[in-house]
């Protein structure tokens, strides 16, 4: 179970008025995270570059909801079935072991380059190649960070965004560049369509 205290309270100023770097309706903020996307909408705007957030804080029930989204958009919903229908703590025999049910369809989005953190910590069961070259199959993947609170994406998501998230990452490395207060570091995640944003408190750093 994990306990997130920094939800954002109302009366902060909202990054829900941003014009450029918009925040979509179903993304929860956290204090850690919204003074960030706040400044970074000066970045767009000086672009003229409308994009999105399109997830914050996410809990274990939305992240497997995430998976399942990546596995109809991929037409993988069929071949995983179980992934689809179970509950989160639902487990199958896959081989030899005992298993998440979730777990096989989680790994397959793995094995075709759709980087996305488990649910809970779970093992990869099929080839997936980091960005080192290291195969973690048999590894242990740690549960999603935006559990804690401390990270947003730009753009990606399942309803994705037009083009690539390029353009989205270039103006976030100004900012990054710049030492935007609490902005600690980004990827780019081609395959997700969206530039991952890691965040601290102001003043930690």
């Amino acid at each position: 179970m994990y306990h997130v205290k920094n939800i954002a309270p109302k009366k902060m100023k909202s990054a829900f008025q941003n014009r450029f770097l918009k925040v979509n309706k179903s993304v929860i903020l956290t204090t850690t995270i919204e003074p960030v996307i706040c400044a970074l909408e000066s970045y767009f705007e000086a672009e003229g570059k409308v994009a999105n957030v399109t997830s914050g804080l996410r809990d274990a029930a939305s992240q497997l909801s995430i998976i399942r989204g990546y596995l109809a958009k991929k037409g993988m919903d069929k071949k995983y079935p179980e992934a689809i229908t179970c509950g989160l703590n639902n487990k199958i025999q896959f081989e030899t072991k005992i298993v998440h049910a979730w777990q096989l369809g989680w790994s397959a989005l793995l094995n075709v380059g759709i980087i996305i953190n488990p649910p809970i910590d779970a093992i990869c069961l099929m080839d997936y190649f980091g960005a080192d070259g290291l195969n973690r199959k048999g590894k242990v993947i740690k549960a999603s960070e935006h559990f804690n609170g401390t990270c947003f994406d730009i753009g990606g998501g399942v309803d994705g965004i037009n083009g690539d998230a390029v353009s989205e990452q270039k103006i976030v490395q100004k900012a990054l560049d710049d030492k935007c207060p609490g902005l600690v570091s980004i990827v780019l995640e081609r395959n997700n369509n969206c530039v991952h944003c890691h965040c601290q408190k102001c003043g930690e750093q």
